[in-house]
This record gives C-alpha cells, sequence and structure tokens, in this order.
C-alpha cells in the first residue's frame, strides 16, 4: 500500500507570501525589510516639541537617523531585482530582460500606490486647503509623470524613495545591455562601480540629491548609488564567489550601522559645526553595513541569520511596502488632531500609539486582500506563459 509522501507543514506566514515554497535561503531577507520599516516607522513617529538638554536634543537626532532604514530598503532591492540579471548573465541566457520583468516591477509598485493616493487625495481635497495642489499630485502620481518631474513633497513625503526605486529599475537594464559583451566577472566589476561611481559624482559635483519638500525630484539619478552594494552582493552570489565564512561580515555589519546611526545622531545635534565629508562618511558607512548584512546568504541556517527568519519580523517585511505608503501622513493627521502632548507621557503614548496601529491594520489589510491577490495572478500568468 502506498502512503502519501510527507508535505512540509504549512506556517501561518506562508498565507502572506506570494509563493512560500521558492527562495528559502532568502527568507532573512524578509526580516532585514521588517528591521527596515520598523526604523522608518520610529523615525517618524517619535517627535518633540521642544527639546532644552543636549541628552534629549541628541535622542531625537539619534531617532530620526532610523529614516536610514530606507537606505536599507534600496540595498536589498538592488540585491533582489538583480539577482534574475545575474542568473541570465552567467548562463549567457537572451535576452538579458528577464521574461516579464516591467509588469512584475508594475503589478508590485502601483496598485498599492494608486490606492494610497486614492485614500490621501479625497482626504486631502476635502480637508487639505490647497485642493489644486493635491489635485496636480494625484495625477501627477496616478498618470506616472511623478517619476519625470518635480511633484509636491506635501502629498506624502515617503514617495521619494519611489521615484528613486523607479530610476533603478529603469537603469539597472540599461547597464546591463551597455555591458553584454563583457564576462560575467567584467560585468561585475564594471556595473558595480557605475552604481557607486556616478551618482555619487554627480550628487558631488551638483550638490544635488533627491529632495522631499518642497518638490519631490532626483533630476540627475543621484540616489542610485544607494543600490551599488545590493547589485554587486548579488553577482557574487549567482557567481558563488563567497563561502561561508563570509557570514562573519554580516555579524560586522550590525557594527558598522551602529557607528553610523551613532554619528550621524551626533551630526543632526550639531548640523553646522562639522564638514559635509562626515555626513558622507556615516552614510556610506550605514550602506557598507546593509552591504553587508547580506552576506548572511552565505550561511542561511546561521543562528544570526535564523533569528531574522522570526516570523513576526518577516511579516512586517512583507507588509512593509504598503505599511511605508501609509504610516506618514496618519501620524501627521494624529498629531494635529490630538495637539501638542505638553509633557504629559500618556498623552504623547497615544498620539504615536493610535496612527501607528492603524497604519498597520489598514497596510495588512490592503496587502492581505488587494496587494497579495494581484501580485498571485501576476505569478500564475507568468507560469501559464511557460507552460
Amino acid at each position: 500500500m502506498k502512503t502519501a509522501s510527507a508535505q512540509p507543514a504549512r506556517h501561518w506566514l506562508d498565507a502572506w507570501h506570494v509563493d512560500p515554497s521558492t527562495n528559502r535561503n532568502y527568507d532573512f531577507i524578509d526580516g532585514l525589510r521588517g528591521i527596515a520599516i520598523l526604523m522608518v516607522l520610529v523615525s517618524h513617529a517619535v517627535y518633540s516639541d521642544k527639546q532644552t538638554s543636549f541628552l534629549g536634543q541628541y535622542f531625537m537626532g539619534f531617532a530620526h537617523t532610523f529614516g536610514e532604514g530606507v537606505a536599507l530598503f534600496f540595498t536589498l532591492s538592488g540585491f533582489l531585482i538583480a539577482l534574475p540579471f545575474w542568473k541570465r548573465k552567467v548562463k549567457g541566457t537572451q535576452p538579458l530582460l528577464p521574461p516579464g520583468y516591467g509588469w512584475r516591477r508594475f503589478w508590485k509598485i502601483y496598485p498599492p500606490l494608486a490606492l494610497s493616493v486614492l485614500f490621501f487625495g479625497v482626504y486631502y481635497l476635502i480637508w487639505g486647503g490647497d485642493a489644486p495642489l493635491f489635485l496636480r499630485a494625484m495625477l501627477q502620481w496616478l498618470t506616472g509623470a511623478a517619476f519625470l518631474m518635480p511633484v509636491s513633497g506635501r502629498f506624502n513625503p515617503v514617495m521619494w524613495s519611489l521615484v528613486v526605486e523607479i530610476h533603478f529599475y529603469l537603469a539597472l537594464p540599461l547597464l546591463f545591455l551597455a555591458t553584454r559583451r563583457f564576462s560575467a566577472r567584467a560585468c561585475l566589476a564594471i556595473i558595480t562601480l557605475c552604481l557607486f561611481a556616478i551618482p555619487l559624482s554627480l550628487q558631488m559635483l551638483t550638490g544635488r540629491e533627491p529632495s522631499i519638500l518642497p518638490s519631490i525630484v532626483d533630476p540627475y539619478g543621484t540616489g542610485l548609488s544607494q543600490f551599488c552594494f545590493g547589485v554587486g552582493l548579488a553577482g557574487v552570489d549567482v557567481m558563488q564567489l563567497w563561502n561561508p565564512r563570509w557570514s562573519r561580515l554580516a555579524d560586522v555589519g550590525w557594527l558598522a550601522i551602529l557607528l553610523a546611526l551613532l554619528g550621524e545622531g551626533w551630526l543632526n545635534v550639531n548640523p553646522d559645526a562639522h564638514p559635509l565629508i562626515l555626513l558622507y562618511l556615516f552614510r556610506w558607512l550605514f550602506l557598507a553595513g546593509a552591504g553587508c548584512l547580506l552576506c548572511y546568504a552565505t550561511a542561511p541556517e546561521s543562528p544570526r541569520a535564523r533569528w531574522l527568519c522570526a516570523p513576526w519580523l518577516r511579516w512586517f517585511g512583507i507588509i512593509s511596502y504598503e505599511l511605508y505608503l501609509f504610516h506618514q501622513p496618519m501620524l501627521g493627521w494624529a498629531r494635529g488632531g490630538f495637539g501638542p502632548a505638553h509633557g504629559n507621557l500618556l498623552k504623547y503614548a497615544v498620539i504615536l500609539a493610535v496612527p501607528l496601529l492603524l497604519s498597520i491594520t489598514v497596510s495588512a489589510t490592503i496587502y492581505r486582500w488587494f496587494s497579495l491577490p494581484i501580485l498571485r495572478r501576476g505569478r500564475a500568468r507568468k507560469s501559464a506563459a511557460k507552460g
């Protein structure tokens, strides 16, 4: 009598994942996404009307450095988006552009973005006080014009990173096409160096970087340098140029990130008392640390990598895009609605907790019942086309 083969036990988190059976070695990346979004939440949630002591000022300055979670997102995005390009490059598969690349990015990015624009747009048009400005911003985001021209940062400031992200989606295929005649290892050096040097050089020469207020704009693509470590390490991973001992670099990455945040916190307290080079130094120390964390891919069963696979942390990582889109306006509404805390810790806690819990609930609901079905439908269509 034949017995059914044992099936792996399902986990509650599988229902939240597009395809829980793939890329188990990269589950820790969901955890890193969770850390990134929690960092962003802290940086936007913690606030103070007035701080007089140096310790209080430094605490606020340090809390605001957690906005570097966006740089961690960029590093992870560079790694994951570049993986299929490197796989095709190493195998010599043509064309270099992975099938369905554009549509996969569209269905991941646009539906939640459009929903958030409509959600907040209705509020702003009724209560925002500047209907023409918000209507124009709505149309720019919904039509995609915001990725090509300045758009008001008042609508939703966090959306600046989407402009940088879309520019990366466009630049990466061009870099692979431009280096198609080179060997995979030569491409690894050229593409990583281009992503590092060209945007950084433009930023230093022009004095321009991605801006948020009054307008969201990145005219010279200066934000693309933040993807270089992720793209480079994706190539290293596919070419199997590393070994399990590299996981020690991931442990060093946590120290680099902590030092970078401590340094940036000090700069936030003393904005006029330091040379600009220190700001670049701490930012790149953070990016280097973020890149080091990807070295857990060399030893995904190590205790630190497994800690990053904690279900609650991965869950935050899985809903991170929706949570990123929806949280900041809700924080602003709560502060305006509740008014100043005036030192009342209970009121301060309510001002923080209510919008955070609401944004997490809204984001989780949108992801589970809106974004996830769209992503799965797109994945199913691609599989059917292959078959």
